[in-house]
């Protein structure tokens, strides 16, 4: 069993604050940063040409994607590389075939990276799009439903969504992961969902403007590429035939970076050699026991899952985020009237007795 102070260690964040924000931005480890130091030097030596250059930056982006790939429990076809778990949703939702009097189901916590999608696709397709509670998304689906589309993971309470009650409804499914992959043990052929987009800055600790989404090999084809360009096609000096690559790499945004993946690559290294399993148990067991300790203290936790996440009432939640933070207790507020606090395997359990402590005002 990992010692979980040694792995404590590994972020150098928490030699001078109480990080309880991954929800949001992940705390960045140590190698990653050694990564990132080691890849722009060879770029800055070495220049960014050449068939060695390119070489590298696609093996690093394979690497990445096999890496991805292990995490969600699919095979690496399967994967595209992203920029967020927005950028997984607009591509689903961009290459759907979507048209007037198709209805997408979503739920009333999700987050505005799924919204505004949501609501572009009202305004240019004419689809509508039908709000419902979350623990109600499964039994809103009817003939005319194209697609659900919803969190795993609810940004708001840190419930997670019934995935096989959804599956059971026959209604292609689109989760978005932001606040699962990494959080919570995923696999994506158990969850049986179509898409599955997700974040690499959140719960991954990976470099902003990372990501990936998972599209179920049989669905590929159902999906134009909405933004084409060099690699989304099988041959690229015959790039106006516009063959797409095999695979879902073709649904990757943009060429890709670097650094980006060193970044990514070390974090999720970082992760594996301390076990997900480990990972995954020990930060839902913290984040229980905050809740359960709020509530001790006379604070009104709002209902979750088996998250991460850790949602209670203020009254003036900015004001109150801003009173822990200068206590050295980073969390965020939710415009719900909520304060969350996002608990990792990193988490200690002195911090988090602070916290509670704190926030009851003792």
């Amino acid at each position: 069993m990992p010692d979980a102070q040694a792995f404590r260690s590994q972020f150098p964040v928490f030699e001078r604050l109480s990080y309880l924000n991954a929800g949001t931005e992940g705390p960045v480890p140590r190698r990653a940063a050694d990564a990132v130091r080691e890849r722009v030097e060879v770029e800055v030596s070495h220049g960014r040409c050449g068939g060695s250059y390119l070489e590298q930056t696609m093996e690093l982006a394979a690497r990445l994607r096999e890496a991805y790939a292990g995490v969600l429990g699919c095979d690496q076809a399967e994967v595209a590389l992203t920029g967020s778990t927005t950028d997984g949703v607009n591509t689903v939702l961009a290459g759907l075939d979507l048209r007037r009097g198709d209805e997408i189901i979503t739920s009333d916590e999700e987050h505005p990276g799924l919204l505004a999608p949501l609501g572009r696709a009202r305004r240019r397709a004419g689809v509508e799009v039908k709000v419902v509670p979350f623990d109600e998304v499964a039994e809103a689906a009817s003939r005319s439903t194209r697609l659900i589309a919803c969190s795993h993971v609810s940004w708001v309470s840190g419930r997670v969504a019934d995935v096989a009650a959804l599956r059971q409804t026959g209604v292609p499914v689109l989760l978005d992961a932001a606040q699962a992959l990494g959080a919570i043990p995923v696999d994506v052929k158990e969850l049986g969902c179509d898409f599955y987009a997700a974040s690499g800055q959140k719960w991954l600790c990976g470099p902003e403007g990372s990501g990936c989404l998972y599209v179920r090999q049989d669905r590929l084809d159902e999906l134009l590429v909405p933004w084409p360009g060099y690699s989304s096609v099988a041959d690229p000096e015959n790039a106006l035939e516009f063959q797409p690559a095999e695979e879902a790499k073709r649904l990757d945004h943009g060429f890709p970076v670097g650094v980006r993946s060193a970044w990514a690559l070390a974090s999720l290294e970082l992760f594996a050699e301390a076990g997900w399993e480990w990972i995954h148990g020990r930060a839902a067991a913290l984040a229980q026991w905050l809740a359960d300790r709020l509530t001790e203290l006379g604070l009104e936790v709002g209902p979750r899952g088996r998250s991460t996440l850790v949602s209670w009432t203020a009254g003036d939640p900015p004001s109150e985020v801003e009173r822990l933070a200068a206590n050295g207790f980073i969390v965020r507020s939710i415009p719900r009237g909520l304060i969350r606090s996002s608990v990792g395997a990193w988490s200690s359990e002195e911090e988090l007795e602070g916290l509670a402590s704190l926030a009851a005002g003792r």
